[in-house]
């Protein structure tokens, strides 16, 4: 039950995120620029996730939660994968 619940609060976050991307649509754009700008540092994840919350709408709390840690891991996969299709 407990593990159903976290899923679900997962879920939740995530959805609250892409509806501001897609009420924003120029943060998506900020945050793969964010992503790109940081991917090599090497704390990356926490460079990453302070430069989305002090340049964005989207505010990611100094406490991660699981949501946050898969959205900041999302990102930055997406811009790895985005530089080895070139």
């Amino acid at each position: 039950m407990a593990s159903e619940l976290n899923q679900q609060r997962i879920i939740d976050e995530f959805l609250r995120c892409f509806r501001k991307m897609l009420m924003e649509p120029e943060l998506s754009g900020e945050l793969v620029r964010i992503a790109k700008q940081h991917i090599n540092e090497p704390n990356a994840y926490q460079v990453i996730a302070e430069a989305v919350s002090s340049q964005t709408t989207l505010k990611i709390p100094e406490e991660h939660s699981d949501a946050d840690r898969l959205f900041i891991k999302l990102l930055m996969d997406t811009v790895k994968s985005d530089s080895n299709l070139y």
